[in-house]
């Protein structure tokens, strides 16, 4: 994940952490996660981490909340990797019973802004910044399902080193031949 964050060119880091930020406070940040409230999704490229959500349970009330933060690198943007990363990270959360999810991202990230109106945020400008909120709804037994399924496909994916472009084609031809 630190690779992944020191790979950002100087704009992306400053949209990713609302302010300019060394590889120091890349190193921190990475070191200082609380691995007990963090969970943190990947999107793998190439066998490379490309993009990164990182989902961090806030403390106190009920239901419980978490914050959540998302990168994906220059070259790899307009992909649907953040769309992808946001929708895993939203399954997550609703199957963990987080109640209200919180991204805070500066008023001229417009691709951010962009995702999170895309997954039905609401969003308050204030100062500079526009905090969004999601509130996913309880967990169902299909959204067990779901989350299960993509750590299936992404194990699979990963133990034949294969794109993840290549996931339709293998499963309509599993389903096709039975």
């Amino acid at each position: 994940m630190r690779e992944h964050l020191l790979r950002l060119g100087r704009k992306d880091r400053e949209l990713r952490f609302c302010h300019a930020a060394s590889d120091a406070v890349i190193a921190a940040h990475c070191e200082g996660l609380d691995w007990l409230r963090a969970t943190v999704l990947g999107a793998f490229v190439g066998g490379e981490l490309r993009g990164v959500a990182e989902l961090i349970r806030v403390e106190g009330g009920w239901p419980p909340a978490a914050e959540l933060a998302l990168s994906v690198e220059a070259a790899h943007q307009d992909r649907g990797i953040g769309s992808a990363l946001l929708r895993h990270a939203l399954v997550t959360a609703r199957n963990r019973l987080i109640g209200r999810v919180y991204m805070v991202c500066l008023g001229e990230n417009r691709k951010m802004q962009h995702l999170a109106h895309k997954f039905e945020a609401s969003l308050a400008f204030r100062e500079g910044q526009v905090e969004g909120e999601i509130l996913p709804p309880w967990p169902s037994h299909l959204s067990l399902i779901e989350e299960v399924a993509a750590e299936g496909q992404a194990l699979f994916l990963a133990a034949f080193e294969l794109p993840l472009a290549a996931a339709p084609q293998i499963l309509d031809k599993l389903d096709k031949t039975g």
